[in-house]
């Protein structure tokens, strides 16, 4: 639609906007101009939320039938803050992250400048409404969808919403195509992006949630959360471990009845086998683990918003990235000079720029300096950016351009001063050029810059090391073709020249500026990668993590910046978004292992790019920092976005956010991932083979008709304490040297292979046999009668827990590693363990020798004989587990 349409379309002015009661009309009628964000779960249903695991439904019905039908408090007090330490732990985790989101969210654009009844003003974002004419200027955010009704050199940064990283030029008078792209709706700014070069006013069309940054928001909601590998691997251990308990618990209840034993008593002993067989302790130490892993990521920067995706990016072997500002800094940068002889050198190579002494630099090259500081000079005052408290601020080529001045020692301000500009010819589409006269002392100085062939174009000489020369044909093709090369580089080539002239022409002869003028060169730029891009892809390489770019760059610039980054090598492919609307979801996931870019896509196509790779089993991180990244994210087996330029849409769909924007930390992620994996590993295995030997000890005794070994609260203690806090300590267990050497696990492989299972089997039943033999030497060597109540059966089962908890505390050593000998390592190596190690002796200790602890878990002072058998029952099965496994892996 025209400029005119539209504004009757919306009932406003393109003078005075709308007035203050129309506007207030008009914002009831449409709502605030915010997001409709998702109905955040209350505190109280959070933390209900930490109930829903299956273990801690068994543990909540143990406590009901320990605690009101047999009235075993201490036992059912015990499980509830078991209980109730993990749903404590589960919630305050989650809060933190919530409460670091908060902190990092920021307002795109929290005010807006309005003409309202013909008076500018500046209003709250959120109070923006259809048919407001907004006033544009370089800087400004864009609150809202609009049609542009004026603009000036107008230019928008879209990079948050495309992915593109150049300014789009705007224009009132374009028509443009319904279906158009968002990247060539030239007449139109959007919600979410900033103005980057010029001014101009706008017709707000569309806010909220109807704005293209709102509706991207809205369909992030169709996005089901999938759960991450360790969540569905924990969640099937839990459930296998609690079938299998409920099958022997059941068996044992049965043959008590069936030989005549009190209902209440073999309840009780069913109630213990059932605490003995869960790890009850697992849920907790799971969570303080993944939250210690939180701590020290959030200390590198990844700040983790999901406490089980901590584990999520360890196993991930594919991160599809963007590439504005993630792998590249999304600022240009310019990086080549080329000389009017189409002579070609980087910035930091050009002979005599840099005050060096003249006799390491040929008398035939010094002029190449010379000249680049007459190139740096127009380029620093034919330029429209400026310096402000917090960097330059204008149109990012023009920031190259007077950064690189800036950084040759050429001062705007300086330049100005003595160098005033009286004249300009503003850049314009058509003309591909700017101009700005200035005034020095003996007249004054015309400089342009802009596209190669339109500055060449209006020179008639060139700067070479002979002075000023006639430009010849020969030389201007020589030129155009160098120009030429750079930009198959997706390199942004600027040409600049100058004139001298005594005065200047009327106002009305500004062309006369631009004519006979003297061509000194051209600069070439780029948005560079980030300086730790590089290493870090490097690391992924050797971690065997694929890594993908995606990016709504033309294709040139993408395969330039891929290959620079080594993304692109050889064998890979680069594809374009049109590519891939014409594949189906087959024929993209048949290709898409061997494609390593993606250039001109749309937030579509990237969800199809994260579902392909998904479909061939690859488990996902996507990164970004834009609104075109947040559908993708949420797909993500994991989303890790941008903090600081990140929108507040991406964050939200992220399950982590970069608090630095450095792709760097995702690597530091990574291995953070893998280590609390193969801790938690560690900690389950040590706590289900611990368990398998206590409930072996009890279902043998039960069937070999021995008396209950172990009281409830013995069980209890062991699991909480000789298991919970050497299992806490695993989880925190160093890292391996070669940890980032290995390919990622299989998200499909369980936590208990096979071969795994077999061991745990093993270790319990070689436990078991060193703590039934305890019991039984106890009985039949040192005369522990199990007939006397009162001594003989509490003497008996404190040399057995006693067994059973030294071995467990020995046996967390054993677990380090699953192939070097227990004695391979200092036990102070990892400090946590052996700080466990110490702390569990001496709580056993408190247990055996404190009166009110002996009455609570029914135990007395072992004698020295009795200890004896303690030490010779707990290490001659830890020694022996130890040399199995050294055996095995020779």
């Amino acid at each position: 639609m025209k400029t005119d349409e539209v504004m009757s379309a919306l009932d406003t002015g393109d003078r005075e906007g709308l007035s203050g009661e129309e506007a207030k009309r008009r914002l009831a009628a449409f709502g605030p101009n915010t997001f409709q964000e998702t109905r955040r779960k209350s505190a109280v249903i959070r933390f209900l939320m930490q109930f829903n695991d299956f273990m801690i439904w068994v543990l909540l019905v143990a406590i009901v039938i320990s605690g009101a039908l047999l009235r075993e408090y201490i036992d059912a007090l015990v499980i509830l803050v078991i209980v109730l330490l993990n749903a404590g732990l589960g919630f305050a985790q989650e809060s933190r992250a919530e409460s670091a989101i908060e902190e990092l969210k920021r307002l795109g654009a929290p005010t807006a400048k309005v003409l309202r009844g013909g008076a500018e003003d500046s209003i709250p974002a959120r109070d923006l409404v259809p048919g407001d004419l907004i006033i544009l200027e370089t800087g400004d955010a864009v609150s809202a969808d609009a049609r542009v009704v004026t603009s000036v050199n107008l230019r928008a940064n879209e990079s948050s919403l495309t992915g593109e990283s150049e300014a789009v030029s705007k224009s009132a008078n374009s028509i443009v195509n319904a279906s158009a792209d968002l990247g060539d709706r030239v007449n139109m700014v959007f919600s979410g992006t900033h103005v980057d070069y010029g001014r101009g006013t706008a017709v707000v069309v569309e806010t909220g949630s109807r704005s293209q940054l709102g509706q991207i928001a809205g369909m992030l909601d169709e996005g089901k959360p999938e759960p991450t590998p360790l969540q569905v691997e924990l969640k099937d251990v839990g459930k296998r471990i609690v079938y299998i308990c409920l099958l022997v618990v059941t068996v044992v209840f049965a043959v008590g009845l069936i030989r005549g034993n009190p209902v209440a008593a073999i309840l009780l002993f069913a109630v213990s086998l059932a605490v003995a067989a869960i790890p009850e302790g697992l849920p907790a130490v799971v969570t303080i683990t993944l939250a210690h892993g939180t701590r020290v990521m959030a200390k590198q920067n990844a700040i983790i918003r999901n406490l089980p995706a901590v584990e999520t990016l360890g196993s991930a072997n594919y991160i599809c990235s963007d590439k504005t500002g993630t792998l590249t800094l999304n600022r240009m940068t310019v990086t080549d000079a080329l000389f009017a002889d189409a002579s070609h050198f980087l910035i930091g190579d050009i002979p005599g720029a840099h005050g060096e002494e003249k006799w390491k630099v040929t008398d035939a090259s010094l002029w190449r300096g010379d000249s680049y500081n007459q190139m740096k000079r127009a380029a620093a005052l034919c330029n429209d950016a400026r310096r402000g408290p917090d960097g330059c601020i204008g149109d990012s080529t023009e920031v190259a351009l007077l950064e690189a001045a800036e950084a040759g020692g050429f001062k705007k301000a300086d330049l100005e001063e003595n160098l005033p500009r009286v004249a300009e010819v503003p850049f314009d589409s058509d003309r591909k050029m700017m101009t700005t006269a200035h005034r020095d002392k003996s007249g004054f100085m015309v400089f342009s810059k802009g596209a190669a062939e339109a500055v060449l174009d209006k020179c008639d000489r060139m700067l070479t090391d002979e002075g000023e020369v006639p430009l010849t044909g020969e030389a201007l093709s020589k030129m155009l073709a160098a120009t030429s090369q750079l930009g198959s580089q997706a390199l942004r080539v600027l040409a600049v020249a100058y004139r001298k002239l005594d005065s200047l022409p009327g106002p009305d002869a500004a062309d006369d500026l631009e004519r006979g003028l003297v061509f000194l060169g051209a600069f070439a730029m780029k948005d560079p990668p980030r300086a730790e891009v590089l290493h870090a892809l490097g690391e992924c390489s050797r971690a065997n993590i694929g890594v993908a770019m995606i990016t709504g760059d033309h294709k040139a610039t993408a395969s330039a910046v891929a290959r620079e980054l080594g993304i692109l090598a050889p064998g890979r492919r680069l594809i374009e978004g049109h590519d891939i609307e014409k594949m189906t979801a087959g024929q993209l996931s048949d290709q898409v292992e061997n494609i390593s870019a993606y250039a001109r896509v749309s937030p579509g196509h990237k969800v199809k790019i994260v579902e392909a790779l998904k479909a061939r089993g690859h488990v996902v991180a996507m990164t970004g920092d834009g609104v075109n990244d947040a559908l993708a994210l949420k797909r993500a087996d994991i989303g890790i976005a941008m903090g600081i330029t990140g929108t507040d849409v991406a964050k939200e769909a992220s399950d982590m956010v970069l608090a630095d924007d450095n792709f760097a930390t995702i690597v530091s992620a990574v291995k953070q991932g893998r280590i609390i994996f193969n801790n938690l590993r560690k900690f389950i295995y040590f706590m289900l083979s611990c368990n398998i030997s206590e409930v072996l000890i009890v279902f043998i005794a039960m069937v070999a008709g021995f008396p209950l070994p172990l009281a409830a609260s013995q069980i209890l203690w062991i699991n909480l304490i000789t298991d919970g806090v050497p299992a806490l300590a695993l989880g925190m267990d160093p890292p391996e040297i070669d940890i980032m050497e290995h390919p990622p696990r299989n998200a499909d492989d369980n936590i208990l292979t096979a071969s795994r299972q077999f061991n745990l089997a093993l270790h319990g039943l070689i436990i078991t046999a060193g703590g039934l033999a305890s019991f039984l030497l106890a009985h039949y060597l040192l005369g522990y009668s199990w007939a006397d109540k009162s001594i003989g059966l509490d003497m008996s089962r404190t040399v057995l827990f006693t067994t059973i908890v030294l071995t467990q505390v020995f046996h967390s050593y054993n677990l380090r590693s699953e192939t070097r000998s227990f004695f391979s390592s200092a036990p102070w190596e990892n400090r946590y363990l052996f700080g466990a190690f110490l702390i569990s002796i001496a709580l056993q200790a408190a247990v055996l020798y404190l009166p009110f602890m002996q009455k609570v878990f029914h135990t007395r002072w072992p004698s020295g004989q009795a200890w004896l058998l303690i030490l010779a029952c707990s290490i001659v099965p830890i020694l022996l587990i130890d040399r199995i496994k050294v055996l095995r892996r020779r």
